[in-house]
């Protein structure tokens, strides 16, 4: 089993040592995990990402525990870039500078306006709901005509606290999940959802349906941003992809994709 989804403490909100998690996936049994720690170019946040210049050292660190662990675990090297328009020549230019196993595609930011912080417009019910779900819809879109990432991670993470569009949001995804297909993306079932206020992964249960419906692979990951997140709800979410038909995850080495078989806990 797999965890692709891996920070560290240079975001600024994750706590522990690399070789912490690493440890960790070793002890439960994990063959694959992967560092998909973020850069988020966003200036009216702080203390969000590491910064560019931080990125050598964090390839640097990871490169030396792959070989390491190597014989014991497969350490990758992933990066988790989040969306902004007017850096799309930047982040083409960081992905292909280093030498990343997986990068993945994120949005925190649509239109500007912070989705995930527990202190934000968006978390305290101060912003209509149908407005900022058509402006994550609308960026997600954008999002999808660049090819500098391989997974789109926690596909409907705006649903993090509870809110609701008037309108079936589920539905307005089947034009999105064509254009992932037709890319030839994975999108990743990130099981850090079930802490938040549905109590469910990114993407739902019906969105990962119709991902299995028109042939999209899919990858795991906890988003763990301590060593004890590793893995976190896999027992969960483990059941719920196999009912929905799939039978593997994919992996990546050098931005090259591959598949490995979903074992139960």
């Amino acid at each position: 089993m797999i965890d692709y989804h891996v920070h560290t403490s240079l975001c600024y909100h994750a706590s522990g040592a690399m070789e912490a998690y690493i440890r960790r996936a070793i002890e439960i049994g994990l063959s694959d995990i992967c560092f998909l720690d973020h850069l988020t170019m966003q200036p009216s946040e702080n203390n969000l990402s590491m910064t560019p210049g931080e990125i050598p050292l964090y390839v640097q660190a990871l490169q030396r525990l792959k070989l390491k662990y190597k014989g014991t675990i497969n350490v990758k090297i992933g990066l988790e870039i989040d969306f902004n328009p007017e850096l799309v020549d930047f982040f083409q230019e960081i992905t292909e500078s280093y030498p990343f196993d997986v990068v993945g595609g994120s949005l925190h930011f649509p239109g500007g306006l912070n989705i995930v912080s527990r202190s934000s417009a968006w978390r305290q019910g101060k912003v209509d709901s149908d407005y900022v779900f058509d402006l994550y819809l609308e960026d997600l879109n954008n999002m999808l005509d660049y090819d500098y990432f391989d997974v789109v991670c926690h596909l409907d993470l705006l649903k993090k606290f509870g809110w609701k569009p008037a309108g079936s949001f589920d539905n307005n995804f089947d034009s999105i999940l064509a254009t992932i297909k037709s890319e030839d993306l994975a999108v990743e079932i990130n099981t850090s959802g079930y802490n938040h206020a549905l109590q469910e992964p990114y993407p739902a249960q019906d969105i990962i349906k119709r991902c299995h419906e028109k042939g999209i692979r899919i990858t795991l990951g906890s988003d763990a941003h301590k060593p004890a997140d590793v893995g976190q709800h896999y027992d969960k979410a483990l059941p719920m992809l196999i009912a929905a038909g799939y039978r593997h995850l994919a992996t990546f080495t050098r931005r090259k994709r591959d598949l490995i078989a979903i074992n139960q806990p």
